[in-house]
Order: C-alpha cells, then sequence, then structure tokens
C-alpha cells in the first residue's frame, strides 16, 4: 500500500514538473548536425548558443543508431541523450551542468549539476564534445544573452518506479531529474532543451586521468637518473612513488581465496586509435565499453601496453602486458590487466602491428575492427587488490584485476611492439606491506 501511495506520488510529481515546463514561451530550435557517423550523430541548437560571463552554452543532442547502457545506472538503456554543456573557449575546457536521456521519447534518467559543482575538463580528441566545442567557440558574433532561447519539451511520462522527482536551484527554475548521482542543481526553465536535454554518461566526456601524461610528463623515465628507484624525488607530485605503502605492481602472494563474482562488461566499441607515448603505446577506444565493480559503473579509457609485464603470476613475468583504464562518474581508477606469454601468433594483435606508430607522439587511426573482448582471455577469473597507478605520480586507491588466464603472442609480435615502444617499460615489483590479494 505504501510502495503504490510513493508511486502515485512520484508520478504527480513529474506531472507537476512537466506543466511547469510546458507554460514556457516557446520559440523554434535550430538543430545544426555537428557528427554522423555509424555510431550515433550528434547534433547542437544554434539559437541556444548564449555567451554569461566567461563562459558559452549550449543545448546539444546525440541520436544513437543502437541503445546505450547508462554507466552510472547500468539497468537504464537509452538512445537519445540530450545535455547542456558549457565551454570556456580560451582555455580550450567544458562542463556538463544537465543530462537527459531517453529510450523511445520517453524520460528514462536525468541529472544535474550546479555550476559551482560543475567540473571543467578539456575534451577527448574527435569526441562529441570537442566537437561542439569547436563549433560554439568559432561563433564570436553571437551576440550576449542572459538566457537561452527556450524550446518546447516533448509531451511528459510517469516516472518509472525507481524515478525522482528533480530539484531546482541554478536560477530558480525545475526539471525532470531522476536518479541524480550528484548534488540536484540547476534546471532552469527558460533554458530548458527542446527535449530535456542530457549528456550520456556513456560519452567519454569525461576526461580519463591523465595524470602520467599531464603532471611532470617529461620528469621520469624507466632508465637512468630518471628510473623508477628515482621518481618520488624527481617531483614533489611524485611522492607517493617513494612513501606510498599500497604501491603496483605486485607479485601474488598472500592469497585469500574469496570466491569473486564475475564482473559484468560490455566490451562492444572497438578501438579508434594507436598512440605513441613518450614511454609506451595506448590505445584508445570509442565511447561505451564498461564494467560494474563494487556496484559501480566504469568507462573504458585507453590500454596501455607495457614490455616485459610488470605483474608477475606465479613467480615468473612475462613478455607482454596490456593494462585496460577505466573510471567511474567520480573519477575512481580501476585497472584490468592481461598478461601475454610466448606462443602461437595473435590474430587479433595482428590488428594493432599492422599500424604500428614509428615516432613518439604520433596517433593512428586504426583501420580493422579490434574491441576489447578482443584482448581479454575467455577464461574471467582474475586475482583483486589496492594498489596505485605504476607510473608518476602513482596514485593509490587504484582497484586493480588481474586476469588469471594469459594469451598467446609470439615472440616477433612481442619484438615488434617492444622495438615501438623503444625498450622496456616496466616498474619493478612493489611490496604489498600487509595487503591481501583476493581470488
Amino acid at each position: 500500500m505504501i510502495h503504490s501511495t510513493l508511486i502515485t506520488h512520484l508520478k504527480v510529481l513529474a506531472l507537476i514538473a512537466a506543466c511547469l515546463v510546458y507554460s514556457l514561451p516557446s520559440e523554434a530550435a535550430t538543430w545544426v548536425k555537428l557528427k554522423d557517423n555509424a555510431h550515433s550523430k550528434l547534433m547542437l541548437d544554434k539559437q541556444s548558443i548564449v555567451t554569461q560571463a566567461a563562459l558559452k552554452k549550449s543545448w546539444v543532442k546525440i541520436e544513437y543508431k543502437t541503445p546505450q547502457k547508462n554507466p552510472d545506472s547500468v539497468d537504464k538503456v537509452y538512445n537519445l541523450s540530450k545535455a547542456l554543456w558549457h565551454f570556456n573557449c580560451t582555455q580550450q575546457t567544458s562542463a556538463t551542468t544537465q543530462v537527459f536521456q531517453y529510450l523511445n521519447q520517453e524520460l528514462v534518467y536525468s541529472a544535474s549539476v550546479d555550476m559551482k559543482g560543475a567540473e571543467f575538463i578539456e575534451p577527448m580528441p574527435d569526441s562529441d564534445l570537442e566537437a561542439a566545442m569547436h563549433y560554439v567557440c568559432k561563433q564570436n558574433n553571437a551576440a550576449p544573452a542572459a538566457k537561452p532561447a527556450p524550446q518546447n519539451l516533448p509531451p511528459a511520462k510517469p516516472l518509472t518506479e525507481s524515478s525522482t522527482p528533480a530539484s531546482t536551484s541554478e536560477q530558480n527554475s525545475q526539471a525532470p531529474n531522476q536518479e541524480n548521482t550528484t548534488k540536484p542543481a540547476a534546471t532552469t526553465a527558460n533554458e530548458a532543451p527542446e527535449t530535456p536535454i542530457p549528456k550520456a554518461p556513456n560519452t567519454a566526456q569525461a576526461t580519463p586521468n591523465k595524470t602520467s601524461e599531464v603532471i611532470g610528463a617529461k620528469d621520469w623515465d624507466y632508465q637512468g637518473k630518471k628510473g623508477p628507484e628515482h621518481w618520488g624525488k624527481l617531483n614533489k607530485q611524485f611522492a607517493s612513488c617513494e612513501s606510498g605503502v599500497n604501491q603496483s605492481p605486485v607479485l601474488f602472494d598472500n592469497i585469500i581465496h574469496a570466491a569473486l563474482k564475475p564482473i559484468r562488461t560490455i566490451h562492444k566499441f572497438a578501438a579508434k586509435e594507436i598512440e605513441s607515448t613518450h614511454r609506451g603505446l595506448r590505445v584508445h577506444f570509442r565511447d561505451g565499453n564498461m564494467m560494474v565493480l563494487d556496484k559501480s559503473a566504469f568507462q573504458l579509457k585507453y590500454v596501455d601496453i607495457h614490455t616485459p609485464s610488470e605483474h608477475h603470476l606465479n613467480g615468473q613475468s612475462y613478455p607482454l602486458e596490456m593494462q585496460f583504464l577505466h573510471l567511474d562518474s567520480k573519477k575512481n581508477i580501476a585497472m584490468t590487466s592481461v598478461l601475454f606469454q610466448t606462443g602461437e601468433p595473435n590474430i587479433q594483435l595482428a590488428k594493432l602491428l599492422a599500424q604500428l606508430p614509428q615516432k613518439v607522439g604520433e596517433v593512428i587511426k586504426l583501420k580493422a575492427r579490434l574491441t576489447p573482448s578482443d584482448l581479454m582471455p575467455t577464461n574471467q577469473r582474475y586475482y583483486r587488490y589496492s594498489g596505485s597507478l605504476t607510473t608518476p605520480p602513482c596514485t593509490e586507491g587504484v582497484r586493480w584485476v588481474v586476469m588469471k588466464s594469459t594469451l598467446n603472442a609470439s615472440a616477433e609480435q612481442i619484438a615488434a611492439i617492444t622495438a615501438a615502444i623503444g625498450g622496456a617499460n616496466n616498474r619493478s615489483i612493489q611490496p604489498l606491506n600487509g595487503r591481501s590479494v583476493l581470488e
């Protein structure tokens, strides 16, 4: 009885919020298509572009060709995402304050954050966020306005049982808001999108933690006076490399049998490019790949390749290791590691070898289709422990998942990767310091 009454109240609140939005004056949106590919179509409402203080903002929508999973609420599926994006054209950064997601025109998820809590990030290359920022920041002649042009919302439908009514904030307005994962805020009535606009949480607009590539990017190396044994003294921000007590990689010892549950993953979106960094090879993936760990959704950002391996299995090193870096909505890091042993040629690895960059800084768009699942063993058993990044600043609190089963790669393939990297790029084994490894 209480449950049904609660649902009724939620529906009433949803209808009230919808009525408030519909009572606004309407002005036709002018949608400009910025990107259209086999995965999705990105459009931006030209009428909504507004200059406010040092920022510009605009509504965007992304229509997906196939349903997407919401990484912050994995039971939610959507095929239309709308969002209010803010851009700092001088610093080339952006932030999202409102997100709405729909499945066949029905609102299934929404969230908002106050501008004070909005995080401005540098968009990933070739991302939807970068395309929108380039377009908006070129509109230098757009006259400043107090608010974006109001847009009509589609007919409201009752929220689902798991939905919650939205809160207000930024400019004394209301908009539908479900399962807010951040502090409720800001849907301005005069800024309502044509249909509530969401930033698809799948979108890798959330930039990976580029710690090793941004902080002291040229201050360390794997050999000589800038080698691993000196990292902690090279830069004050690298102090954890020396003083940290939960460092990675480790030798698997002190193992506790914990009957770990299988990890849920979505690994069907292909790699888009391979990059030669100063100290390795990095494979960047398209948005949408994710795994669920500790009831949190983590999105795959990229894969780093190390040779020889950094982690040791069964007391031994392996010639190759791939580390899959994931981030959740709060920028917590989870790493999945796959080790390779010398054996038969790896057909999937051959797709990378066919397009290896030859110089540092070179980025090559991959022609062959390669998904994360292609680089994962079929047997999903794994070890788990709490550790750190294996490169400066050696940030701790990283959740490590190391697959027990290995993959094969031929001696020639391993040699080609080592040559492309320019030599060994592995950190030595770090002490467990009382930590346990679970299996």
